[in-house]
């Protein structure tokens, strides 16, 4: 048989030579894993995969050699994409190379555990030893497949805890991926409390991951007036960066149930007069469409401001770009915008077509006249720069003056008008403590699965 003509058509998109080489089984291991090894091959490294995942058990010591040799990073991507979806009859194949001297081996083996989930149990002795592995990415590898086995690794985990040696941080780790805060027994549970006090003590702002969407109200209300405008429960102490790591934990587990990103929210200590909420609430999280979103969202802030005179929303996305804000005084919203509310720009490149918000979502520049509700400084400086003023109909004239950009990030904005989570630091002044609590959709359910930093 010709592999390198087969090769050759994989490359120029032929499904039936992806067949032919599969079909040829064992002799055709070799000549694909060398065309999978050479980042110069013309054949798409992804069908190549798939090619020698689907030969299964003759590829398995060849992506073996390969993986522990790979000369470069995606190389080492490559073989061990392939190794650890081999399709096998029995997944004890892979035992053995958890103690392979490669840490890339040993790592690919347990990420082939990991895709058994909860029927990886029986392994489940295996992945704990590899908690002491002195390489980091073959620890979190054993972290997540326990933690992929789901409930029934609970009782396990618990015992490591309970013993000695390097195994229990980890082991910790995995406990959280599964359960969250239910997962700990009340002897860690009281242990991460005693944690979160002391790395409270004089802890300094540091800059956020922003994804998703946040408010701003000013500190004036207190706390407690705010847990209670979002119809907060439960409010347990919480680090800035514990607050932080929730949040971002809640838009980015890919194993959350359905009511896990928004059961929770993260409330600020008071940051530069202003106290910060992250997290969706309930009555936003679940509207059917993107108008009805940015609806629900305006509504809420609008409301929001009604019972502390101003009330800001800001959203921010760190994959496609999607950046939003909403500006609200006194029960009406003076301000909005949302990237993608209008269509891309046409190719005549009329000022018209640019994104911005539609025409009920623009203020006019000389409608930005300060109030004396607004914090000194900050509303004023919006309208000297212009940030945020949607200017998308608005005459040359007016918009080229004052350098007014057709739309801003939530984090210009916030900058100008409130804190800017982005840019925290020592600078910034902190009074109280931040606190996670419930929102309706967190209460009464089980806790959100996810480790956090603390």
């Amino acid at each position: 048989m010709n592999f390198d003509a087969l090769l050759d058509r994989v490359a120029a998109d032929d499904p039936a030579a992806e067949r032919a080489l599969v079909e040829a089984g064992a002799p055709a291991v070799g000549p694909v894993l060398r065309a999978l090894c050479d980042e110069s091959s013309p054949a798409p490294s992804h069908r190549l995969i798939t090619v020698l995942e689907r030969i299964g058990e003759p590829a398995f010591a060849p992506l073996v050699t390969a993986l522990a040799a790979a000369p470069t990073a995606e190389v080492a991507r490559r073989c061990g994409a392939a190794f650890a979806f081999l399709d096998v009859p029995d997944k004890a194949i892979y035992r053995p190379a958890l103690r392979h001297r490669s840490p890339a081996v040993r790592a690919g083996a347990a990420n082939a555990l990991q895709q058994l989930k909860a029927k990886a149990e029986p392994f489940l002795p295996d992945l704990i030893t590899l908690f002491e592995d002195p390489d980091h990415d073959v620890r979190r590898r054993a972290v997540w497949a326990c933690g992929a086995v789901g409930p029934a690794a609970i009782p396990v985990l618990r015992a490591v805890r309970r013993g000695p040696g390097r195994r229990r941080r980890e082991a910790l780790t995995a406990l959280a991926d599964i359960g969250g805060w239910d997962a700990l027994d009340a002897t860690d549970q009281h242990a991460v409390n005693r944690l979160i006090e002391v790395k409270a003590l004089g802890e300094t702002p540091a800059p956020m991951h922003l994804c998703g969407s946040w408010y701003a109200i000013p500190a004036a209300a207190g706390q407690q007036a705010v847990l209670e405008a979002f119809e907060l429960t439960e409010a347990r102490p919480a680090t800035m960066r514990l607050g932080a790591s929730a949040w971002n934990n809640d838009h980015h587990n890919w194993n959350l149930g359905e009511h896990d990103s928004c059961s929770r929210m993260y409330v600020t200590p008071m940051l530069n007069g202003w106290t910060l909420v992250f997290g969706t609430v309930p009555a936003v999280a679940h509207v059917d469409g993107e108008q009805a979103f940015r609806d629900a969202v305006r509504a809420h802030c609008a409301w929001l401001s009604s019972r502390f005179g101003i009330a800001h929303w800001y959203g921010a996305s760190c994959g496609d770009g999607w950046t939003a804000w909403c500006l609200a005084e006194d029960g009406v919203v003076t301000d909005c915008y949302d990237i993608f509310e209008s269509g891309p720009p046409d190719d005549d490149d009329d000022d018209d077509d640019l994104p911005g918000p539609d025409e009920s979502a623009i203020r006019y520049y000389d409608d930005l006249v300060p109030r004396t509700a607004r914090p000194a400084g900050r509303y004023e400086q919006l309208c000297i720069d212009g940030f945020g003023v949607a200017a998308a109909d608005r005459s040359e004239e007016v918009r080229h003056p004052y350098n007014i950009p057709d739309h801003a990030h939530a984090t210009e904005v916030a900058t100008r008008l409130s804190v800017n989570p982005g840019t925290l630091g020592p600078d910034i002044t902190v009074t109280g403590r931040g606190v996670l609590a419930l929102t309706s959709c967190g209460t009464g359910r089980p806790s959100t699965p996810g480790a956090l930093k603390i």
